[in-house]
């Protein structure tokens, strides 16, 4: 019999969830940008939706009134659909309905299925607890928000403050912004993910997934470019990598992989034709030489 289309969707949500689980789990990305949680309860609520409708039917097969068609005596076009053949007491040849079939056990036991779940989830919570900013003590955090407030002051040329954003209140969850910077009142807002990779290069001598790295460091040198005074993306852009270099050998990097990281992300940028990202697209003056070439005696660039 052809699986009903309810069916087939559903088998396809539950293996897509399955999909998102374990992208998640192999993803850095992914984990920064999802919380934790998010694709457990999907898949939860996929497979206790699977086991209602199961009981469901059950009940209805069991409680269920039998239908106008089922009431009629069998023939012998029914032989196919569940009759084999007999012969009664007097040895004329009848139709019964064959025994039931025994109900499938499920090969992999319940209990170790949700040992598995339990284990998947605790796992994700202790990856998202060890690698969020919400991991590093409370003294640790204002001891790092004073030194990104000394590398945003220095780069947009006087006296700036930064913060790390716990409650998403103007970035991530609620913009969809890693940092926002306020000119006038000289301030700037990180996203909690980029305090923690900034956080795990300066404290914790350790470079991290080297894409989240280039980027936090790219995020911070934006925002204290932008409290300097300026207020083109585009150009905010193109001068933040440039300082991006000299910043992260100040976090602890030597100064190949500053650069190096610095080059990966002007690499992305310029590959990046989204629509989201139209207003950050660097000018064609972005480069060594150009207009914006911060130091236009070094070969170097950015």
């Amino acid at each position: 019999m052809e699986r009903r289309p309810r069916d087939r969707i559903q088998s396809a949500s539950r293996i897509g969830a399955l999909v998102l689980v374990l992208l998640w789990l192999l993803s850095d990305r992914l984990q920064s940008a999802i919380p934790f949680w998010l694709p457990f309860a999907i898949l939860a609520a996929m497979e206790v939706e699977f086991v209602v409708r199961g009981i469901r039917e059950r009940r209805a097969g069991v409680e269920g009134e039998p239908t106008h068609a089922s009431r009629r005596l069998p023939g012998a076009d029914d032989a196919d659909l569940g009759w084999v053949e007999a012969v009664d007491v007097d040895g004329e040849p009848i139709l019964v309905p064959a025994a039931p079939r025994p109900p499938r056990r499920s090969r992999v036991p319940l209990v170790l299925m949700t040992l598995v779940a339990v284990g998947l989830f605790v796992f994700a919570y202790r990856v998202d607890r060890d690698a969020g900013w919400s991991s590093v003590s409370a003294t640790e955090q204002s001891r790092a928000e004073k030194r990104f407030t000394a590398e945003a002051s220095r780069i947009a040329g006087r006296d700036v403050r930064a913060y790390c954003d716990d409650g998403y209140a103007f970035t991530g969850v609620g913009s969809d912004a890693a940092g926002v910077a306020f000119i006038s009142r000289g301030i700037s807002y990180l996203e909690p993910t980029i305090c923690r990779s900034l956080y795990r290069i300066a404290y914790e001598n350790d470079l991290g997934p080297r894409d989240d790295a280039a980027f936090a460091i790219t995020v911070l040198s934006h925002e204290a470019t932008h409290l300097r005074g300026i207020r083109n993306e585009a150009e905010t852009e193109c001068y933040a990598l440039q300082e991006g270099v000299e910043l992260g050998r100040r976090l602890g990097l030597d100064e190949k992989t500053a650069r190096a990281l610095m080059e990966a992300q002007r690499a992305r940028d310029l590959s990046d034709a989204s629509v989201a990202r139209l207003d950050y697209r660097l000018p064609e003056e972005c480069k060594n030489g150009g207009e914006l070439d911060l130091r236009p005696d070094d070969p170097q660039f950015p």
